[in-house]
């Protein structure tokens, strides 16, 4: 009774898995070896063309990551910057001091400022522009040195009475004539205890560019003691050039239109035309559709340039649009189609981050390509991990090592497995119910032979 029980709830369990099972690298025609440094959680790495060339669909719900022992682990896609993180850099600021202000014979003012260097400036103002001294001395940075904009500036600063902070305001002027405030007020701080200090000595500014600064006292304590001022300056911002890839041409006998195939599904956003002839602007507009069937839709319209001189080739910017995974393009020319037939097409995209959990051994494959494998779930970025900080989260992440590619199941992985016939279908649900029938028929007879021992 025990070894039927046993056979009946294993034809159960057979059937069941039928219905499905874990992908496995067999089930994905191509991989690629990524291999993870250790210590870290998290690695990251940019997925590689070949992968949008291989995917059969468009949310790379064909991809997959394995471990060394072939099983998969969670992964998720992250967003690829469009532009490079602004650099902070410092710069010293010679600092100027205000030594005295004294009326002039025209009812001008005259005012000297001083480095601890010597270098002294003179500049003459006029009677409405001289500021109001609080305590008899301010200090003047001259910031023309910084192209970039500040964001900050820091003080090296002693006050002569020991005071362990000052109030200041700080103002800008682009000719040492016209003040406008900046910061109203703001405590610089210096505290000692034993070997320990607590120092506030950094000021925020509008983020830009300055001539002038001028910092005054304003809490009516004697004059500062400025040492040094370093400038916070934050660099300039680049953007990142995408993927490039040329698009085949297809063959077609329509002389107004040129066509296109990207064989890939990445999320295009640009298109870089290639235009034959010199000195040439023609009209254009770009079309694009997923397959051969679904109707055409327009992404961008517009003039295309190519104009050489003597000294320089210039060439219109590229088109930029809405990122779309469709695989064919339609550019139709407006002006002398015939001319411009061997116009060349490049199609840009920026490809995504994959991250994943370093789950077991490395080396991990990227496994892609499929349509028999279960799809995977296309998780955001910030899905792993969920719960710990970004910051934090980002200090876990390790950048992996991308090698070749290599065939995984081939071709085999590509062809959809045989959809069951009704046929088959029944047989499993026979099967099923069968081992249903037997389970409970086994339980009563069980249940018999109890109440007649009892």
């Amino acid at each position: 009774m025990t070894r039927n029980l046993l056979t009946a709830a294993c034809v159960v369990l057979a059937a069941s898995r039928a219905f499905g099972a874990s992908p496995t690298l067999q089930d994905y025609a191509q991989g690629i070896e990524i291999t993870a440094p250790e210590g870290l959680p998290l690695v990251e790495t940019t997925l590689p063309d070949g992968v949008y060339q291989g995917a059969t669909r468009a949310d790379l719900g064909d991809v997959r990551v394995f471990n060394a022992d072939g099983l998969p682990v969670p992964h998720a896609f992250c967003t690829t910057p469009a532009t490079t993180e602004p650099t902070i850099t410092e710069l010293p600021l010679p600092v100027f001091q205000l030594r005295e202000a004294t009326a002039d014979a025209n009812g001008g003012t005259r005012v000297e400022l001083q480095t601890a260097g010597g270098t002294q400036i003179n500049v003459l103002e006029a009677g409405s522009g001289q500021p109001t001294v609080a305590n008899g001395r301010i200090h003047i940075i001259d910031a023309r040195d910084s192209d970039d904009p500040v964001r900050a500036i820091q003080f090296d600063w002693q006050s002569p009475d020991g005071a362990s902070q000052a109030q200041v305001s700080i103002e800008g002027s682009d000719d040492l004539d016209r003040w406008r405030v900046l910061v109203p007020a703001s405590t610089l701080l210096l505290a000692t205890r034993g070997n320990e200090q607590l120092r506030r000595e950094r000021i925020e500014l509008p983020l830009q560019s300055y001539d002038y600064l001028r910092v005054q006292r304003t809490d009516g304590g004697p004059p500062l003691a400025i040492n040094r001022v370093v400038a916070e300056r934050v660099g300039q911002v680049l953007e990142i050039d995408p993927q490039w890839f040329m698009a085949t041409m297809l063959v077609t006998d329509d002389i107004q239109v040129l066509f296109f195939d990207s064989a890939r599904r990445a999320p295009v956003s640009y298109a870089r035309l290639r235009l034959p002839q010199e000195n040439s602007s023609v009209r254009v507009t770009l079309h694009s559709r997923n397959d051969g069937k679904a109707p055409w839709t327009e992404r961008w319209s517009g003039e295309v340039y190519r104009i050489v001189t003597d000294t320089e080739r210039r060439e219109s910017p590229p088109a930029h649009f809405s990122a779309t995974t469709d695989r064919y393009w339609r550019l139709r020319i407006a002006n002398d189609p015939q001319l411009y037939r061997a116009t060349l097409m490049e199609l840009g995209y920026r490809p995504a981050r994959l991250r994943f959990l370093a789950q077991g051994s490395s080396p991990f494959t990227l496994a892609y390509g499929s349509r028999r494998a279960e799809i995977a779930p296309a998780n955001g970025c910030d899905t792993l991990l969920a719960d710990v900080g970004a910051n934090e989260r980002a200090k876990l992440v390790s950048e992996g090592v991308v090698g070749l590619a290599r065939s995984l199941g081939g071709e085999s992985a590509l062809r959809p497995v045989p959809r069951e016939t009704p046929t088959r279908l029944i047989v499993l649900w026979s099967v099923l119910i069968v081992g249903v029938a037997v389970l409970v028929a086994m339980a009563l007879a069980l249940l018999k032979r109890v109440k007649k021992s009892g």
